[in-house]
């Protein structure tokens, strides 16, 4: 993060502001959330790596994706291995018209980032029910079990996206717990709660100008209600 020029916007953004930043000529980054999936049993310790999104979900990343079409013709999608985030980028290129799109699988934009230390120590968070709280507690004080320090893992996360990202506009499906932790550590909202959560296809969005300035913001997709625990 030396030597750029950056900024947060704190107040929540919207898809308009995305496609607008776009019109303007900046680059912008999209870490999604997936879509609407059935719920993780307790017991799971791949996290639902094989559930689909519901059909709802499906639905959502089609909408999502047509509120995009046509915004830019440079377009990349990228994604986390399990089975919820490919189908989530999938599915949003199939709404912006660009159905059959490669979808680059990446485990370093999911639970192989660098924000995991131990995905074991994770799952046990998540096991014993406090996950939520465990995870508003770790960007409130920038450490927790399972986990890597939050500043130098989010700058890590972020070098990562970004050297893999070539195109105008990317589209990257991951999960909601780096959304909130990349924003919580960039400034840009630093009150996450299970009522705030990102929702279902929010997206934390990195925008790079033509000026040079990089811009940070919380794009709310405002297609689900439905935000942790579910």
């Amino acid at each position: 993060m030396k030597n750029i020029k950056s900024s947060a916007i704190s107040c929540e953004a919207s898809v308009s502001d995305v496609i607008s930043e776009l019109g303007s000529g900046s680059r912008v980054l999209l870490l999604l959330r997936h879509s609407e999936r059935p719920k993780i049993g307790y017991e799971d310790k791949t996290f639902g790596a094989s559930l689909p999104l519901t059909e709802n979900g499906r639905r959502l990343c089609v909408e999502f994706g047509r509120m995009l079409a046509g915004a830019t013709p440079s377009v990349e999608f990228r994604a986390s291995p399990l089975l919820r985030t490919v189908m989530t980028a999938e599915l949003v290129a199939e709404g912006m018209g660009l159905a059959g799109a490669e979808v680059v699988r990446d485990a370093l934009v999911g639970n192989g980032s660098a924000y995991v230390a131990s995905e074991l120590e994770v799952w046990r968070l998540f096991r014993d029910g406090s996950f939520f709280r465990r995870m508003v507690e770790y960007m409130q004080a920038g450490e927790q079990r399972g986990f890597n320090p939050l500043a130098p893992a989010t700058d890590a996360f972020e070098e990562h996206a970004l050297s893999v990202f070539s195109a105008q506009l990317g589209v990257f499906a991951t999960h909601d717990v780096y959304v909130a932790a990349f924003l919580h550590a960039r400034g840009v909202k630093t009150d996450f709660n299970p009522d705030n959560w990102p929702r279902f296809l929010d997206s934390a969005a990195i925008v790079l100008r033509p000026d040079g300035e990089r811009r940070y913001m919380f794009v709310r997709a405002g297609l689900s209600p439905l935000a942790c625990g579910v």
